[in-house]
């Protein structure tokens, strides 16, 4: 479960829009959040684990469709695809399919919502579920999601966002065992609307 949480942290969190604004601030990256509505992005990432001496690595494609249709196409080493759709997750691994209802994980369907919140550009909505620390200037930004409360997210550190110029451009996520991630994604291409 802590991979699927951490898969869907980085999903909602990587298809970011643009800043223009010379300094940024919350409402002004909240702002970009919510204009992003069907967007795609190349990735690659690695895993570092505590039990293994080399980053496992990844790369494929993230989705996002408005409102709330998150796509994780992992192409490489394997195939593999998340879909997250309103409450349901979908996992396909081949021959493994398994699509689970996010009712029956309370600590991932209140990672859902927050992070969802990001996405519509609800600073209320992220701030019901993590403190958040923001610095630099539109060329140059971070974000870090800390959750408030360690009961509900057991397993989850933080999330630290990184963009640069128009977009973002690096996604780490940090397991309170000291397991992390970084997603590092190409430039978001806008879709047209299905």
């Amino acid at each position: 479960m802590n991979t699927l949480l951490r898969c869907f942290a980085m999903m909602v969190l990587a298809l970011g829009g643009q800043v223009h604004a010379a300094d940024i601030d919350m409402p002004s990256l909240m702002q970009m959040f919510a204009s992003s509505k069907n967007m795609k992005a190349e990735f690659v990432e690695r895993k570092f684990l505590r039990i293994l001496d080399t980053p496992v690595e990844s790369s494929g494609e993230l989705l996002f469709q408005a409102p709330a249709r998150l796509e994780k196409r992992t192409k490489l080493p394997r195939p593999e695809t998340m879909l997250i759709e309103g409450n349901k997750v979908s996992i396909d691994r081949g021959s493994f399919k398994r699509t689970m209802s996010l009712d029956d994980f309370a600590d991932i369907a209140s990672l859902v919502q927050s992070l969802t919140a990001t996405f519509r550009g609800d600073q209320a909505g992220i701030e019901q579920y993590f403190t958040w620390r923001l610095t630099g200037s539109a060329k140059k930004w971070r974000l870090v999601l800390s959750p408030k409360s360690s009961k509900m997210f057991v397993t989850l550190r933080e999330i630290e966002l990184a963009g640069e110029n128009s977009y973002i451009h690096t996604v780490e996520t940090t397991l309170t065992d000291g397991d992390r991630s970084l997603m590092t994604l190409g430039r978001p291409v806008k879709l047209s609307t299905p």
